[in-house]
């Protein structure tokens, strides 16, 4: 979660998201399939740099995949998207479909779970590559950080399963729980859930907790076998100063097998919240927690603050294929928003793992007024999936201009080489 003074005000920045709060513990989602809806389709002509409403409806926090491992061929291909919304006072995760690899999108389920009544936070969707425990390779996960607005209770990380490609949805686990640190007598948040598979075969659930004794904020990674039990949480992520807060990994593995961390590094006080990464072997090891791995930037300094995201695609005629990130606001060399990109840019790097400077590309889509400050809504965790041969790039970004509450919009664009 982004930086912030204290725990009251990351509350209420949550509670804001989501329109009423972002609580809620239980057992058991809502298995409700949508009903039929009209496919949202893109305006005829040349793409759109606004794109086109995912749903006229509030959504935050957008997550975008493509099914390969399904065993019913029939979905692999299809992408899945959601986004945290609302319906009837009630925050949900809203589930859309696409069969036309982007151009369109529909309607196809909704986790609609009483326990989510106070609200949640942060949400990630994950398809499973492999097999884990009971669960077959293409089974959908979602996952999303509930229980800020419920006093004296700790938050969790919910996780949901679909086995049918995101129309019907159950209750899974708990991929994390807040401990109460002892030093502020309180219990704090658990955040931004992230899944991955690690070398050793074992589901991954990466997370921003703070709930550790002595730390504003860390990251921690637990691990499962089976989807269902977990361990205990690692740190991978800790500054040496109380106040250093990095958050909101996304983790993707590398053609090498190696695997690429990109973060928020923040600090209470001061935002900096520069995009940073790190390196891990197996996606386990990612080295001594105190090192905060390197900047994504420009030959010229340029670099993204705040929510950043990334994608590998596999880019015709680099051996590496390509690398693409994104973060809510491009600034200068010295930390002054950059006008001639921000809101409408990406980063793309050709290396294996990251290095030297990065190249900044036209992103698909663009915000009419992009941000000059933090905010919850505008180009917040904005999801990239280049398409399956690398020539195209697909985003869903949210903003706040059609009124009062964000709306998710998407959009595809030739991805330059």
């Amino acid at each position: 979660m982004t930086s912030h003074n204290n725990t009251l005000a990351l509350a209420v920045l949550c509670a804001t998201v989501v329109l009423g709060g972002c609580g809620g513990t239980g057992s058991i989602a809502a298995a409700t399939p949508a009903g039929p809806a009209t496919p949202v389709a893109p305006p005829t002509g040349a793409a759109s740099a606004r794109g086109t409403l995912l749903a006229d409806a509030f959504g935050a926090y957008p997550r975008l995949v493509r099914q390969q491992h399904h065993q019913d061929a029939a979905l692999n291909g299809r992408l899945v998207a959601s986004m945290t919304s609302t319906e009837n006072g009630q925050s949900v995760a809203a589930i859309h479909g696409s069969a036309d690899d982007g151009k369109s999108f529909q309607r196809i389920g909704v986790i609609a779970d009483p326990e989510l009544k106070h609200g949640m936070c942060c949400g990630t969707l994950y398809e499973l590559p492999v097999a884990i425990g009971a669960l077959p390779a293409g089974t959908l996960l979602f996952s999303a950080s509930v229980g800020a607005d419920r006093a004296g209770t700790p938050m969790e990380n919910r996780i949901y399963r679909s086995a049918d490609g995101g129309a019907t949805w159950h209750y899974l686990s708990l991929c994390g729980t807040g401990r109460i640190a002892k030093t502020m007598q309180r219990p704090s948040g658990i955040w931004e859930p992230e899944f991955a598979i690690a070398a050793s075969g074992e589901l991954v659930c990466y997370y921003s907790d703070e709930t550790l004794d002595g730390h504003s904020q860390v990251l921690v990674r637990v691990t499962s076998r089976d989807g269902v039990t977990w361990s205990a949480p690692h740190t991978i992520v800790a500054g040496d100063d109380a106040n250093a807060r990095p958050g909101m990994p996304i983790v993707r593995r590398l053609p090498s097998g190696a695997y690429l961390m990109t973060y928020e590094n923040c600090y209470a006080g001061p935002l900096d919240c520069a995009l940073r990464a790190k390196r891990s072997p197996d996606g386990l090891d990612w080295g001594a927690a105190n090192d905060p791995g390197f900047r994504l930037e420009t030959a010229s300094g340029q670099f993204f603050r705040h929510a950043p995201t990334f994608a590998w695609s596999p880019a015709a005629g680099q051996a590496n294929g390509m690398l693409i990130a994104i973060g809510q606001i491009l600034v200068d060399k010295n930390g002054v928003p950059d006008a001639s990109g921000n809101g409408k840019v990406v980063f793309t790097n050709t290396s294996a793992d990251g290095s030297g400077p990065w190249r900044v590309a036209p992103a698909p889509l663009s915000l009419p007024a992009a941000p000059l400050k933090t905010n919850w809504c505008q180009n917040y965790s904005t999801p990239l999936l280049p398409s399956a041969d690398g020539k195209t790039l697909l985003m869903v970004q949210t903003d706040g201009a059609e009124g009062p509450s964000c709306r998710a919009r998407f959009g595809g664009a030739a991805l330059a080489p």
